[in-house]
């Protein structure tokens, strides 16, 4: 009797120390946010709600937005998508989906399968996904397969990684603040996963790039992504390149298009077609690669209503699920109109699903900006004196 109270206490004692090792790692822990909205929201979908997936990196988020797409053609979608997202974890997302949905179609954006792989695998990119994601057996095998020997310990145990961020209790007061929106809230993402900058051609956010092509650490990945879609018999399954002011060029599409098209997937270089679609490249994008909201819309209404007539895709939704999604459009028609005039204003601020659109926070992210600019001028000045 002695021996169980003492096994008992052990075990209290042990349960007691795991749960504050987790809630400190959740209060430490700081990576992107954008990153961490977009997954950890995604596990408030109500089970078996989500007709499409739609996966991949900060395209997919920038350029694609779910309830507009409810509006137009009726389908609900998610973005399971994070900013630099490794080719690698495509599969990975797919299965963390289809845990508790059923998509009839599955959308993936090809950018990630341009990464070299030092760049896709660098701790920065992966803790996107890995820091935010449940616990399970697959989480554990993409740490055991992509994460550096001498780095596993601070992915199964983030803690040690992040323990010293208390000595900046700033920045992670505001990590907390924000992600309270999520989990004192008892309703899903009225955005389902969404970036943007207010700008047509944005100052901070703006980069030379050179031409892309299938690297052999995206091809890989690819192929091992479309073996396991027909392994798992999913058939409705589109490749897609987003538009981008920056065009593919012709060689790597046709590469592409050869390697889907003879696993028998469908793809689709929506740079090819942005004028169908109505895109204008002076006007849409907010940078080389990511369309701000005028581009979002015009593409997101096209890329619905392809996937509903091309795929044969049956909304059945509950009362309870149309109500909320009816929810969602209005108050992302309603942020649009919003994003659209400060886009008009090319004020070049970043906006997520969570940002307050209220005027007094507009005001404070005016004058934060300015004072960054000026702050970042200042440097440049004493540089150069």
């Amino acid at each position: 009797m002695v021996i169980r109270k003492r096994i008992f206490k052990l075990l209290a004692l042990f349960v007691v120390m795991f749960l504050i090792l987790q809630l400190l790692t959740f209060i430490l822990i700081r990576n992107r946010m954008t990153s961490e909205y977009h997954v950890r929201s995604f596990y408030k979908e109500p089970d078996n709600s989500l007709d499409v997936a739609v996966i991949g990196c900060s395209e997919v988020y920038a350029d694609f937005s779910p309830p507009i797409a409810y509006e137009e053609s009726g389908i609900t979608s998610y973005n399971l998508a994070c900013s630099g997202t490794p080719p690698c974890f495509y599969k990975s997302m797919l299965m963390e989906f289809c845990k508790t949905q059923k998509p009839q179609a599955v959308v993936f954006e090809v950018n990630a399968f341009f990464y070299i792989e030092e760049f896709a695998l660098t701790g920065a990119n992966m803790r996107n996904w890995l820091d935010n994601i449940k616990y399970s057996g697959q989480w554990y095998k993409d740490i055991v397969d992509y994460v550096p020997d001498d780095e596993k310990l601070e992915y199964f145990l983030p803690i040690v990684k992040y323990h010293d961020n208390w000595q900046r209790p700033a920045g992670q007061y505001e990590r907390l603040k924000a992600l309270s929106k999520i989990y004192t809230s008892s309703e899903p993402s009225l955005m389902k996963s969404f970036g943007t900058r207010t700008t047509n051609n944005s100052r901070i956010h703006s980069f030379k790039k050179h031409a892309l092509r299938l690297t052999d650490f995206g091809r890989k990945c690819l192929l091992e992504l479309m073996d396991y879609c027909k392994e798992q018999g999913i058939e409705n399954v589109l490749f897609i390149r987003a538009p981008h002011r920056q065009k593919l060029a012709s060689a790597t599409s046709a590469e592409l298009e050869k390697v889907i098209t003879e696993a028998g997937f469908d793809f689709i270089d929506c740079d090819k077609i942005s004028d169908q679609i109505g895109i204008v490249d002076k006007d849409d994008y907010y940078n080389e690669d990511h369309m701000n909201v005028f581009g979002n819309e015009k593409f997101t209404r096209y890329l619905s209503n392809y996937l509903v007539e091309n795929y044969n895709i049956k909304p059945d939704h509950s009362d309870e699920v149309d109500k909320q999604w009816e929810k969602c459009v209005d108050y992302t028609n309603d942020a649009f109109d919003i994003l659209k005039k400060r886009t008009l204003a090319n004020e070049d601020l970043p906006y997520d699903e969570y940002t307050d659109l209220s005027e007094d926070n507009h005001k404070k992210m005016l004058e934060d900006a300015k004072k960054k600019l000026e702050k970042a001028r200042a440097k440049k000045l004493a540089n150069a004196s």
